[in-house]
Parts: C-alpha cells; sequence; structure tokens
C-alpha cells in the first residue's frame, strides 16, 4: 500500500515577485512549446479584469496545454492562468500584476 502525505494547502503571498526561475538553457525549448500553442491561437482579448484571453482551436491538445501552463506557473508564479471550455469554445486566459503586461504581451501576443 503506498504511503500517503499530508499536504498542508495555504494561500499564496499577496505580492508575487515578477521574476522567471526557469534555467537560461531551457528558455529555448519553453519558448517553443508556448510557440505552438499561441500558433493555434485565432483572437487575443483583453477582459475588463486586464486578463488576455486566447481563444484557440478545438483540436488544441488539453492535456499538453496543461502541462506547459503548470510548467509555467511553476517558474513565473506572477502570472495566473485558467484554461476555459464553454459555449465559446476552447481558451487560455492568462493574468499578471501590472508591472508585467508587457511580459504577457511580449509572450502571449497583444490583443487583436
Amino acid at each position: 500500500m503506498a504511503t500517503r502525505t499530508p499536504v498542508e494547502l495555504g494561500q499564496k503571498p499577496v505580492e508575487v515577485p515578477i521574476a522567471c526561475t526557469l534555467e537560461p538553457g531551457a528558455l529555448p525549448d519553453r519558448l517553443a512549446d508556448w510557440r505552438a500553442v499561441l500558433d493555434r491561437a485565432s483572437t487575443r482579448t483583453d477582459l475588463p479584469d486586464g486578463s488576455l484571453r486566447l481563444e484557440l482551436a478545438d483540436d488544441v491538445d488539453l492535456a499538453g496545454l496543461a502541462e506547459l501552463v503548470a510548467a509555467e506557473q511553476a517558474c513565473c508564479s506572477f502570472f495566473a492562468f485558467a484554461i476555459t471550455i464553454d459555449t465559446r469554445g476552447v481558451a487560455l486566459e492568462v493574468s499578471a500584476p501590472d508591472g508585467a503586461a508587457e511580459i504577457v504581451a511580449s509572450l502571449f501576443g497583444a490583443a487583436t
């Protein structure tokens, strides 16, 4: 039988530093992974809360997208992501603190 270890959940700090902890050598592969997903975006829309919504092709690899989002959040904890599936289709919503707006635009593209 597997050993179970309790996990204590807590709140994230209110102010997360705008910093990336990804190893520099891993950056080209990570950017290539994002390009493969972002090439599937049909629209980019600014939302009222300051998030960017990227509508993706219906056949996007959702498991791969979730893995990529988790990996990105692990090294750039200032990002917040939401994968949505609703009557509008499949989308990725990205938000970040005010000081990171340029980073969001440079990585995910500007609203169209």
